[in-house]
């Protein structure tokens, strides 16, 4: 099966897709006083997983749901990374070390004073688990 990539987020497999001819006419016009011929944009890859791991989204008009294939999330930590919170402080001078999730924390309020207060999660949160950015505490090696 021959799949289609363009310039856009997507890829089509139907060659004439009007969303696909669309969004090239678009790009054409895009700061030009003249246009390219519709195709010309266009590359073609084997499969939809190549598609994908280019980075390219399914065309919701043209392929069937069942020929739907997402880019992978490997090696994305959206900001999930383990750090030291005591590195560069006189506790990490010493050699205490205390890992903590880059993004993650956890805020308290004290109304009667106005103030608020974050503290951090400790590595690995929740999100390094759902991401498998670390294994899961529930499954054992073997």
């Amino acid at each position: 099966m021959t799949v289609h990539v363009t310039h856009g987020r997507k890829y089509h497999i139907d060659n004439e897709c009007p969303l696909m001819n669309t969004g090239e006419d678009l790009w054409d016009f895009d700061g030009d006083a003249w246009g390219h011929t519709s195709g010309a944009y266009r590359r073609r890859v084997a499969t939809v997983t190549d598609a994908a791991y280019l980075g390219k989204l399914p065309c919701l008009h043209c392929v069937p749901v069942g020929y739907r294939v997402f880019p992978p999330l490997y090696g994305q930590t959206f900001g999930h990374e383990p750090v030291d919170e005591y590195d560069g402080t006189p506790e990490g001078d010493k050699g205490v070390t205390h890992m903590v999730c880059a993004r993650c924390m956890t805020w308290n309020r004290w109304k009667d004073v106005s103030l608020w207060a974050g503290s951090r999660v400790t590595w690995p949160c929740t999100s390094a688990v759902v991401l498998e950015l670390v294994p899961r505490p529930d499954t054992k090696e073997k």
